[in-house]
């Protein structure tokens, strides 16, 4: 290699530096930066963020959920591209204090007391005159003129003869730029101590693996704990009343990370208070946190706005929910011929696998709800005077069957009044995202659900059917043995097809074993035999409940409306999933504390910073820099020697309307003892 190309190769290497740095301190790289920040904070402010994946799937769709998800909406402060931004934020506003600042120094000592004449006359603001006063005087007076407006003088005389008064005032005006350029610098520090730096790292080098399934602390593989090692997070955790916890879980990509906590917090007592609709009004929480390092326990009231402070760690009152209550349940099946009631002891939170003729099933406690607060009709607020009323306690859980096939459920606990008639309510569906299809369940005289299950097992028992049908449509000398054989066979056929799915099925099997042109008329004729069979086995029920009922007496209305109510109910039941009802007996409420716990060390670094940018913006916008030059020039053409020249000069770094008023202003009390200026520019 040459001496030549060597040093070519050497000079080429700070050409490309330069260039680097000029695109990282370019202003357009700065302003591009901003603006996918302030992008950035309004996702992140119009979308809630940090929520479970499966929330995100019901509000926006599988596909879109899925495209969100890969952009890092759903967790946009901790998302690689804006970390990345936060990065070259800092890298770009960096370089530009480091070129800059020297200048700034620079600027507030400079007095640019040698500009020469014709520059200052090239100033936003001049004029020029004559003062037969001497130079020593005007020079006096341009001093002590500029000190009393507020100005730091110097003094520079000219080869010429000439002598430059510079005055400088607000100096503090460039310090603006420094602090709002710093502040940038070390709000975006604190921004990337709060980010999850070290988990993508993690993430990067395969050490870290969110967990994905719903398992106990103790099967959650290693892969996807945190330690202390963790600078900054924000997570939840549900903590039962009487109950403790040392970790909290942060949601994470399709699934969630366990923290491990320094301190543990042990939840005494949960408190709530509920406005008339039904809404919270306020919830608080006792709590105790202990920790090692702790001589003794600290015991506070946390609310929501009024969180507990530890160390770098923010204990938040976020949320509420059920703390595993107690349930015991009475399992109805829908399709014995028997009542047989199978009770069951639970918990919220829990699973109960479940043996039945049909199959085995998994029954998962999600929820238990006190109060479920719903419109009055106008008739109940004409006599109550509220506007809601409680339907009283509720609980929702699923069953899934041993496909994974899940049926979701919300039952409640009393009946409510639906058109002046009482019901039980049980509602079911198989998608999140849809509401639930609601079964109502009369209520009889005593509003208990005892005589429809009654009714119901009968429907369902073909031998006690067939006994009760031929009690109630005798045998007739007119009737040979066979027509009467084949017509109790018909109404035994017609209740099988009733019971597997309701009037739909007598329908369905018409539509599909008699000719089109016969259809009504045989439909018309089984409907007439179906209602017989059941209007005769209804009057059983009633029967065994002690209704006397003469020959010539007719039921009650109560019990007319309740029977075709009753019979609008087995016709729900084929849509109602698997044919088990779960009646809820009784319970012992417990309730959770929703506690959000945040470690933010960046938190104090971000105030810090953005209490340098209000100081900065401050200067920037209440401290003008100005500069003024008096230039006496003594004028030798002139028949008194004492005569001179002045030209005045004035610049402002922000050139507001009052600007030049303020320098003519200054130049009348310079003009003062001269009344008639040669020249005025």
């Amino acid at each position: 290699m040459t001496q030549k190309n060597f040093s070519q190769k050497a000079s080429s290497h700070p050409k490309k530096s330069r260039v680097l740095l000029d695109f990282l301190g370019s202003m357009n790289l700065a302003v591009t930066l901003l603006v996918m920040l302030s992008i950035a904070s309004v996702i992140g402010t119009v979308l809630q963020q940090n929520q479970t994946f499966q929330d995100y799937i019901i509000k926006f769709g599988p596909f879109w959920a899925d495209v969100f998800n890969s952009l890092g909406l759903y967790h946009v402060y901790g998302a690689a591209w804006f970390v990345l931004v936060l990065v070259f934020l800092l890298l770009s506003t960096s370089v530009c204090v480091t070129r800059n600042t020297p200048t700034f120094l620079k600027d507030m000592k400079q007095f640019s007391e040698k500009l020469s004449v014709n520059a200052l006359k090239h100033q936003p603001n001049h004029a020029t005159f004559e003062s037969t006063n001497s130079q020593q005087t005007e020079i006096e007076r341009a001093q002590a003129l500029l000190k009393t407006n507020g100005y730091k003088t110097k003094v520079h005389h000219k080869d010429d003869g000439g002598v430059t008064v510079a005055g400088l005032k607000g100096r503090w005006n460039r310090l603006g730029y420094f602090f709002t350029h710093i502040s940038i610098i070390v709000i975006c520090v604190g921004a990337l101590l709060d980010s999850n730096l070290l988990l993508k790292y993690r993430e990067l080098t395969g050490d870290l693996i969110p967990e994905t399934r719903t398992v106990s602390l103790d099967k959650v593989e290693q892969t996807a704990w945190m330690g202390p090692e963790n600078l900054s997070f924000r997570g939840s955790v549900n903590v039962p009343e009487g109950q403790k916890t040392d970790v909290l879980f942060l949601p994470y990509e399709n699934g969630y990370l366990v923290q491990k906590l320094p301190f543990s917090i042990d939840v005494k007592d949960f408190r709530i208070e509920y406005y008339d609709t039904g809404m919270p009004k306020s919830y608080e929480s006792d709590l105790i946190l202990t920790a090692p390092e702790l001589d003794e326990p600290i015991v506070k009231t946390i609310a929501v706005n009024h969180p507990l402070y530890y160390k770098n760690y923010a204990i938040y009152q976020s949320s509420f929910g059920d703390g595993g209550s107690i349930l015991n349940l009475d399992v109805h099946p829908l399709l014995s011929p028997i009542e047989n009631v199978m009770p069951l002891e639970t918990a919220v939170n829990k699973v109960e696998p479940l043996k039945t003729p049909i199959g085995k099933f998994r029954v998962e406690i999600n929820d238990f709800r006190l109060f479920n607060m719903v419109p009055t009709t106008e008739e109940e607020k004409a006599q109550t005077g509220k506007k809601f009323h409680n339907n009283g306690p509720s609980i929702i859980f699923k069953v899934r069957n041993e496909q994974g096939k899940a049926w979701e459920y919300e039952n409640y606990m009393m009946p409510s009044l639906q058109e002046d008639r009482w019901f039980f309510m049980t509602g079911v569906r198989t998608i999140n995202s849809e509401p639930f299809r609601y079964l109502f369940i009369p209520a009889d005289a005593n509003k208990t659900k005892t005589r429809f299950f009654q009714f119901l097992a009968l429907v369902n028992n073909p031998v006690e059917t067939s006994k009760i049908l031929r009690d109630a449509f005798p045998k007739t000398e007119q009737i040979t043995d066979k027509t009467y054989e084949l017509q109790i066979k018909l109404m035994q056929q017609l209740m099988n097809l009733f019971r597997a799915k309701g009037f739909e099925g007598i329908t369905e099997f018409v539509n599909k074993n008699v000719p089109e042109k016969e259809r009504e008329q045989v439909a018309e004729y089984y409907f007439s035999q179906s209602s017989f069979a059941l209007q005769s086995l209804y009057l059983t029920i009633l029967q065994k409940e002690g209704v006397k009922l003469a020959a010539d007496q007719d039921i009650s209305d109560f019990d007319k409306i309740w029977f075709e109510d009753a019979l609008n109910a087995f016709n729900g039941l084929s849509r109602y999933g698997p044919p088990m009802y779960f009646e809820l007996k009784s319970f012992k409420q417990i309730q959770a504390t929703g506690l959000q716990i945040t470690k933010s060390p960046g938190k104090d670094v971000v105030y810090f910073g953005s209490a340098m940018l209000i100081i900065g913006v401050f200067f920037l916008f209440y401290v003008r820099q100005k500069r003024i030059w008096i230039h006496i020039q003594p004028n030798d053409e002139h028949e008194n020697n004492d005569s001179v020249e002045i030209t005045v000069a004035g610049k402002d770094n922000k050139p507001l309307p009052e600007t030049e008023i303020e320098f003519n202003e200054l130049v009348k009390q310079i003009q003062q003892p001269i009344h008639n200026p040669t020249k005025t520019a």
